[in-house]
């Protein structure tokens, strides 16, 4: 395979792992505002649980009092489920998020490493190069003084 069919190989991977490390930073991205808005929901949930816990009073209160207690406890018990199943959500969602972010890191982190084994062969290339055109410089250098073309400081 010539060097520029290995680098050609490697940009594909390397556009490959860019794309691959893109997506997972958006699905990670994409459940962090969804935790974040069910973290919202559960702290709205628990606000009206508290209000409604701090109007037991008058619930209590007038002529229906039995009637509009069992009302009351009954539509807490709903919402004290509510707030259950929401932070099971939310603890769910902060296990996505868990694995949304290591799956992020490990894309990123193969990412980088292709562009990084690119790097080292672009320069490994432009070495081999260098030395090529050094030896070429040499033998031109040597065939010159060779010939006596070459002054070289001693006359």
């Amino acid at each position: 395979m010539s060097d520029t069919q290995r680098l050609k190989s490697l940009g594909n991977a390397g556009r490959v792992m860019g794309h691959q490390a893109d997506l997972a930073s958006r699905r990670r991205r994409e459940v962090q505002r969804e935790l974040d808005a069910q973290r919202q929901r559960l702290a709205d949930l628990e606000g009206y649980f508290t209000e409604y816990t701090n109007n037991l009073g008058f619930a209590a209160e007038g002529r229906n009092r039995a009637f509009a207690l069992q009302n009351y406890r009954q539509f807490m018990a709903r919402i004290e489920e509510t707030i259950e199943h929401q932070r099971k959500v939310v603890r769910d969602l902060e296990e996505q998020l868990s694995q949304r972010s290591n799956d992020a890191r490990e894309a990123h982190a193969r990412n980088e490493s292709v562009d990084r084994l690119s790097q080292r062969y672009r320069d490994s290339i432009r070495r081999r190069a260098d030395r090529a055109e050094q030896q070429v410089m040499d033998q031109h250098g040597a065939a010159k003084a060779a010939r006596g073309g070459g002054t070289g400081g001693m006359q």
